[in-house]
């Protein structure tokens, strides 16, 4: 019996060693060639039963469960909810275009993006009522992923992306999204860990890379735009810039040149070079491709660049040199009304701190750096967002007046002026009016897993909030619009 023993630890040890010298295999095939017109782009989407007339984008925020069970009961609420457009009844769900999502929303987000409506029949048993969280520790704590966490090129994240791939989206590749040819167009976060910027799952991100998104899976993406920083570790793609043939849009290099541009234009310029630029080695053959700036990106939780998933769209709206520009459809008079939607699962837990005199520790200190500054970002962003549509709205008043005095047209292209109308909805618990029901949702732990009866206290709540906003409701009297309240029926 004693001879086994030593035998099977070689052997263990053996396997540690060869998994630990395994080369790294990248998560994201290289693109053949670039194609500005294929891939997951919003311009690839089909929109013929949902115009761009109203324009409907929700965020999703960060959270764990708490944050997908609170963005799946809003997604119940506007599958629910009925309103006329253009003399058809319809959901307002069919009407959204774009979901943004970081975190735990990026799980209903993109398990929507991956199987439409069949969200609502398979959701809550594939992930919100699952102890996920004690599942991926079980596998972690199996002897049979010792070998694989053993490598220097695998980590916690890994392993839970492969979790998801098989427990959740079943295998699924952003190849499938792209078949379904249908809005809305989803968006999930990640940040990139060494710029801080934040980094879209979409083809035009990709394209920087000379890789193709089609062939990632929606686990790895899920997985990255919730790696919580500690609990959860980065995951690394392969950077192909320069294999592709791709070509950055002329105001990129324009603006990275500019260094006296003191605008965030210049800033998102110079973040897509840093992924985008390559060069050949000093000592390489002349006929030798191009090497990448960063051979490898690690991506992080995309609550630590963002956490209510607002970024992209406040962008979207405020320039049209962004991917799936929102600006760019207002210039175009393609946008009458413009609906955001913000699912915001942050809480607010007492500390305890301010109660004595003795230091915060370092958990709590680094804690507070993290959440804090976050959540003030996340307030001014929606404030910001109001901003950039009044601003546009003003400038449209000005060429009315303009017109009435010269008793011309002043627009540029000699059209009428037009403005958007701006609904902008939030759903978060500090809206809860009952003082108990708050503090209780807003103690919420941030993990992935919580007991059957939160989860389903969160969908209620979520619908509930999203109801007695003030601004929904005065978005459905525009649309002649109905959300069933809880227990009723319109």
């Amino acid at each position: 019996m004693r001879t086994g023993i030593p035998a099977r630890l070689a052997c263990a040890c053996i396997a540690l060693l060869l998994c630990a010298c395994t080369g790294f295999a990248p998560g994201n095939p290289p693109l053949a060639l670039y194609q500005p017109g294929a891939g997951y782009r919003f311009e690839t989407l089909a929109q013929e039963d949902n115009p761009d007339e109203l324009f409907v984008i929700v965020s999703f925020s960060g959270g764990g469960t708490r944050a997908a069970a609170l963005a799946y009961g809003v997604l119940e609420a506007l599958r629910d909810t009925r309103i006329s457009w253009h003399g058809h009844r319809k959901a307002l769900l069919d009407e959204v275009d774009v979901i943004a999502s970081i975190s735990g929303g990026s799980f209903p987000a993109a398990y929507y993006a991956l199987h439409g409506a069949k969200i609502f029949d398979e959701f809550p048993q594939r992930f919100l009522y699952r102890p996920v969280q004690s599942e991926l520790l079980h596998r972690a704590l199996s002897p049979a992923s010792w070998p694989k966490l053993a490598s220097p090129d695998y980590g916690r994240s890994d392993l839970a992306a492969q979790y998801y791939d098989r427990e959740v989206f079943g295998g699924a590749t952003y190849a499938e999204v792209i078949a379904n040819q249908r809005r809305p167009f989803v968006v999930l976060n990640a940040t990139d860990m060494s710029s801080g910027a934040q980094f879209p799952f979409i083809q035009d991100q990709f394209d920087l890379l000379c890789s193709d998104l089609a062939g990632v899976t929606l686990a790895r993406a899920v997985a990255s735009s919730s790696a919580f920083p500690g609990g959860l570790t980065a995951l690394t793609f392969r950077n192909y810039a320069g294999s592709c043939g791709y070509r950055q849009p002329s105001w990129v290099q324009l603006a990275a040149e500019d260094h006296a541009l003191r605008a965030n234009r210049a800033r998102s310029a110079r973040a897509q070079n840093r992924l985008s630029l390559a060069a050949t080695e000093p000592d390489a053959e002349p006929t030798a491709p191009p090497r990448p700036l960063r051979p490898y990106i690690h991506l992080t939780d995309g609550g630590v660049a963002d956490n209510i998933g607002l970024r992209g769209p406040l962008d979207a709206i405020g320039s049209v040199n962004h991917p799936w520009s929102v600006l760019r459809l207002m210039n175009n008079r393609s946008i009458a009304k413009l609906a955001v939607i913000v699912v915001n699962a942050a809480t607010h837990p007492p500390s305890g701190r301010d109660q004595s005199a003795r230091v915060p520790g370092l958990i709590d200190t680094l804690k507070t750096a993290a959440d804090v500054p976050l959540d003030n970002y996340s307030a001014d962003t929606l404030d910001l967002l109001a901003a950039a549509v009044n601003q546009f709205n003003e400038e449209a008043r000005l060429l009315e007046a303009c017109a009435r005095i010269a008793g011309t047209r002043c627009a540029p292209d000699g059209g009428a002026p037009h403005r958007v109308e701006l609904y902008p909805v939030e759903v978060a618990f500090d809206y809860i009016a009952a003082e108990e029901d708050r503090a209780w949702f807003k103690n919420l732990p941030t993990s992935l897993e919580l007991p059957r009866e939160s989860v389903d206290r969160l969908r209620s709540v979520g619908r509930r909030l999203l109801a007695e906003d003030p601004k929904f409701q005065a978005l459905l009297k525009t649309l002649q619009g109905c959300l069933p309240a809880l227990g009723a029926t319109c």
